[in-house]
């Protein structure tokens, strides 16, 4: 299920001193210069950035074929309709909004390093990636499957209930949380079934029976990745 909301035009008063107003006066200058428009420049710049949206999505084992530019093309408008459009590609920060509507996850000149970092995770936004997880791992046997996820959904509910300068680093360190998750469950079954294969049918009372705390019990913090100690073997019930 896609959550694109596409962009919309600006439609308040125009504030030619806002960061939002002169990231998109910098656009339209870039492509107009002399008076002339050189659509390759604008256009290019807005591919980069889709480029680098779709990166941070792949980073995330997200798919984003998904993704696209859903405006009208301000190259064919008047100067006041080219801004209006573009404005509607930043939030009052002069901050990029991704498609899904949430602002400061651009990672334009940014080295991973930046944001590749573990940080607080509200125990709200931890459950709903566990349910999701448990959810996927279930449906799909164990098979990571980008038609069927719903964790796209879990994390814009959680970009869009933090501050924006956590984005980032939260989106990194929930998607940690994700693959401990997953791990957790995978050994599970391997564990009760050990010629399990994934995409096989199991037991899924192996892993319902396991609670996010269980896993996060074993959970080892890094500055940059999160691991799992090795778990003592479940008592599962017939």
């Amino acid at each position: 299920m896609s959550m694109t909301v596409g962009y919309k035009p600006y439609t308040g008063v125009i504030n030619t001193n806002s960061a939002q107003y002169k990231r998109a006066k910098a656009m339209y200058d870039e492509g107009h210069s002399n008076g002339e428009e050189t659509k390759s420049a604008a256009e290019a710049k807005a591919e980069r950035q889709l480029q680098e949206l779709k990166m941070l999505k792949l980073m995330l084992g997200q798919k984003c074929d998904d993704i696209d530019l859903h405006f009208k093309n301000p190259l064919e408008a008047d100067e006041e309709t080219f801004i209006r459009n573009y404005m509607g590609l930043f939030d009052e920060d002069g901050d990029f909004i991704n498609p899904y509507g949430v602002a400061g996850m651009d990672i334009t000149g940014k080295d991973p390093a930046e944001f590749h970092k573990i940080i607080d995770i509200p125990e709200a936004a931890r459950q709903d990636m566990f349910d999701e997880t448990m959810r996927h791992f279930i449906q799909e046997n164990g098979v990571a499957n980008g038609d069927t996820t719903r964790r796209t959904e879990v994390f814009t509910r959680y970009q869009l209930s933090v501050d924006k300068s956590e984005r980032l680093s939260g989106t990194w360190t929930l998607g940690q949380y994700e693959r401990m998750y997953t791990r957790a469950f995978y050994e599970a079954v391997k564990e009760a079934t050990p010629n399990w294969q994934l995409g096989q049918p199991f037991d899924t009372s192996i892993i319902r029976s396991i609670t996010r705390k269980d896993v996060e019990n074993r959970i080892v913090k890094g500055s940059s990745e999160l691991s799992l100690k090795p778990r003592p073997s479940l008592d599962i019930n017939a």
